[in-house]
């Protein structure tokens, strides 16, 4: 994952350098949740073998570990924010046709975002936040296609992580304050992900669409006066 830390850093130093005159206050928060999937395209081509086209049907088990999990850190002036984002799915291939022994990504499909967020009333309450924002899919693909199963020990540093595609955020957020500095965060999110992973001696094309419920403890960590 030393890709991911390295995102984050590039991230933190940008904005840093970017907003350190103005007044402004970070926070960071930690979610749970789960995703429901949508049925979407999967195509899977093999050198010399007849495509594989289906409608695929995941699923994720979120609550088994590794957990399904969303971390974000924002930094607020005037109720708007620059966000990055982390988002840990899983996905297994619920209608594997007989040419697929099984089809996962579960270590995981990660989403890494860049978010701009708002406060906004909505019932004539401030404290909801809608969010847009995109990135990339970091995907980490287990399969095997016609009994060929595929090495996971490639890719970056021999970890089995691929730059996979490119993702949209949509998100809706209400916050609950707990105790000074701290507050609960609920959202509805929507992401939906294109990705291209490998197979032996080919690839697969992965459509991949969801709406996301999640929540989680945040805080208000600096304040530049």
């Amino acid at each position: 994952m030393k890709s991911v830390k390295l995102f984050f850093i590039v991230f933190i130093l940008f904005i840093s350098y970017t907003f350190g005159q103005e007044k402004s206050n970070w926070s960071v928060e930690a979610h749970g949740g789960f995703p429901i999937n949508i049925p979407l395209p999967l195509t899977i081509k093999q050198s010399g073998e007849p495509t594989i086209n289906l409608t695929a049907h995941f699923y994720s088990e979120p609550f088994v570990p590794p957990v399904y999990w969303v971390y974000r850190f924002s930094k607020w002036k005037n109720n708007k924010a620059w966000e990055f984002e982390m988002m840990h799915q899983k996905l297994y291939l619920k209608n594997t046709p007989p040419e697929v022994e099984y089809f996962s990504i579960t270590h995981g499909f990660n989403l890494l975002m860049i978010n701009r967020a708002y406060k906004f009333d909505l019932f004539k309450d401030k404290e909801f936040i809608f969010r847009i924002g995109g990135g990339i899919v970091y995907a980490h693909p287990e399969n095997s296609i016609r009994g060929k199963e595929l090495n996971q020990k490639q890719s970056y540093y021999n970890l089995g992580y691929y730059i996979s595609g490119p993702t949209i955020n949509i998100a809706l957020a209400k916050q609950f304050p707990i105790y000074q500095r701290f507050y609960l965060n609920t959202e509805v999110k929507h992401n939906t992900s294109y990705a291209k992973v490998p197979v032996v001696d080919g690839h697969a094309t992965v459509w991949h669409s969801a709406f996301e419920f999640i929540a989680g403890l945040g805080i208000y960590i600096i304040h530049k006066p």
